[in-house]
Parts: structure tokens; C-alpha cells; sequence
């Protein structure tokens, strides 16, 4: 009885930010994925290749954005995207403890039959089944856009290939013509269910340090400060790490370097919805299977509220100011 009490408490304390992460997900997606219909792809193209030499600080190489899949797929690493999701684990993260302890509610709460694993556990499933929802939204509003979405694409003049001399001369002298075709035609949203588990794996790692961080401390602004500190603390490292080659031992040290939707999603369409479940694919230049990427993230972040959890129930708590 007291669990749903809880879960009630804190579905209410969190439904209006979830509901505008949602909202705002959902639409961005789908708006860039029709900003996606708008470029042309033999223009997208030239374009890119001007800029070869800041191929290393994308998230995926540039042939993969030649496809629309790849370019599709860059909504994951949207900054709009990590905001929203970073907002709702932060804020719900330093709540569970500290946020209480702010309003001089904790006490309270723990004068009734329930103990601090379960008030924490019963946090923690609003917070984390919230994330999964949002990750959702994010594919679902891939998966809007792309159903609703069409494409105009260049059709090359048929051509007659002259032997010897190996000289493919065009049938016609006309304009390409162009034709439209169903986006949907040319990207499976199936193809996203990688990148989609990767944002909640990097969702679920910052929703386990916040809480941990809100265990140990009295001040929910505080938490906030140490969270966002060690975020940009660890973007910067990603940073200098892929800008100097000196530096490049930095990447072993950021959860950043974890967080590959983009490789992943270029795997699943080269590989039929397979590679990114098994053993035997690498990623890269290392010799880690695509896999292992997130379940480090979620091993981190149960580690971290395993580690919230003996906080939680070792701390005195102080007295409500």
C-alpha cells in the first residue's frame, strides 16, 4: 500500500516534466526528420566534402551521412535530444534524497512503515520507466516523420557504356528528371532500435550518479552543481581527446566514448537488423563488441545506485532547516 503511495507521490511530483520532455522529444524528431527531406542529397554531399578534415569530431564518418538513414540518424546525437534527456535525469535523480531533505518532507515520509531501500527503489522505477518512455518518443517521432515524409530524388538519364574505350554516353540530353517516393521507401525505422537502447543506457548512467550524489549530500543544488561539473567536465575531455592526438587517451576516460547510437545504427543497416545483439562485431579500431558499449553504461549506473543505497541507509539525516 505504501509503494503506491509513493509511486502516486512521485509520478505527480514528475508528470509536468515529463510531459514537456515528451512533447518536445517527440516533435523535434519528427520536425528533423522532414528538415531531412528538405536537402538535397547530391548537394548535402558536396557540402560535406569541403569540411573532410572535421571528419574525426562527427559522431559516425561522412559516407554513413550520405544515406538517409545516417542522416536520420543523427537526431540521437541532437543536442536538443541529450538536453532533454539530460534535464529529466539530473531532475529526478537529486530529488530522491536531497530534494526531500530540502523541503523537509524525508522525515515525514520515513515516519511511515517503509524502509529507505524501498523509498529509494520506488524513485528510482518512476525515474528510470520515465527515461525508457522518453527514449520512445524519440523513435516514435523518427517513425512519425519518416511515415509522413516524402523525397524528391535525381534520376540519372539512362546511359549506353561504349566498349573499349570504357565511356558511359548519355541516352538523352534532357534535364534529370526527378521523382518522389515515400521516405519510408528508403530509411526501416527498425534500424533505430540500437540507438534507442543506447540514449537510455546514457540516460540510466546519469540517473544513477545524480541519485548517488543526492544520497550523500543535503542540498539539492548542490547535487545539481557536482552533476552538471562532472557532464561537462567529461564533454570536455571527449573533446580534447578526439582534437589532439596527444590527448587521445582521454576517450578511455569519458562514459562519452560509450555512447555510439550513430556506429550502431550504421551497423544495423549494414548488417540486417543483426549486428548490434551479438559477440563478434568490433566497433572501430577497438575490439569490443557493439554491445558491450551500453551495458558498460548500465553497469556503471546500477553500480551507482547499488552504491546510493548504502549511502542512503548508512547517513544520518539532518534535521529539517
Amino acid at each position: 500500500m505504501i509503494d503506491r503511495i509513493l509511486l502516486k507521490k512521485y509520478i505527480g511530483q514528475s508528470i509536468l516534466l515529463f510531459a514537456s520532455c515528451g512533447l518536445a522529444l517527440f516533435a523535434f524528431a519528427w520536425v528533423r526528420v522532414w528538415v531531412v527531406s528538405l536537402l538535397d542529397m547530391g548537394q548535402f554531399q558536396t557540402i560535406l566534402e569541403q569540411f573532410r578534415e572535421f571528419e574525426k569530431f562527427a559522431p559516425i564518418e561522412f559516407d554513413s551521412l550520405f544515406t538517409y538513414p545516417g542522416r536520420v540518424g543523427m537526431t540521437y546525437d541532437e543536442p536538443i535530444v541529450i538536453l532533454c534527456i539530460v534535464i529529466w535525469c539530473i531532475s529526478r535523480g537529486s530529488d530522491v534524497v536531497s530534494g526531500e531533505l530540502g523541503r523537509g518532507t524525508l522525515e515525514m515520509v520515513l515516519s511511515q512503515p517503509i524502509s529507505r531501500t524501498r523509498l529509494l527503489l520506488s524513485h528510482a522505477t518512476v525515474s528510470v520507466v520515465g527515461l525508457a518512455l522518453l527514449c520512445m518518443l524519440v523513435w516514435a517521432g523518427i517513425g512519425a516523420g519518416v511515415q509522413t515524409t516524402s523525397v524528391k530524388e535525381t534520376v540519372p538519364p539512362p546511359t549506353i557504356r561504349i566498349p573499349i574505350i570504357e565511356f558511359d554516353l548519355p541516352l538523352t540530353m534532357g534535364e534529370p528528371e526527378m521523382q518522389t517516393l515515400h521516405l519510408s521507401d528508403r530509411v526501416d525505422v527498425r534500424i533505430f532500435a540500437a540507438s534507442t537502447f543506447h540514449l537510455f543506457a546514457f540516460g540510466f548512467f546519469l540517473l544513477g550518479l545524480s541519485t548517488l550524489l543526492s544520497s550523500i549530500d543535503r542540498y539539492r543544488w548542490r547535487t545539481i552543481g557536482v552533476t552538471v561539473a562532472i557532464y561537462i567536465v567529461q564533454l570536455v575531455m571527449l573533446g580534447l581527446g578526439k582534437a589532439a592526438e596527444s590527448l587521445r587517451f582521454l576517450l578511455s576516460m569519458t562514459f562519452f566514448s560509450c555512447y555510439k547510437p550513430q556506429k550502431m545504427t550504421s551497423m544495423v543497416a549494414n548488417d540486417s537488423l543483426y549486428a548490434p545483439w551479438i559477440l563478434t562485431h568490433t566497433v572501430g579500431d577497438t575490439m569490443l563488441p557493439p554491445l558491450v558499449y551500453p551495458l558498460i553504461l548500465i553497469g556503471f549506473g546500477v553500480a551507482f545506485y547499488a552504491a546510493a543505497i548504502v549511502c542512503f541507509k548508512r547517513r544520518d539525516l539532518p534535521a529539517p532547516l
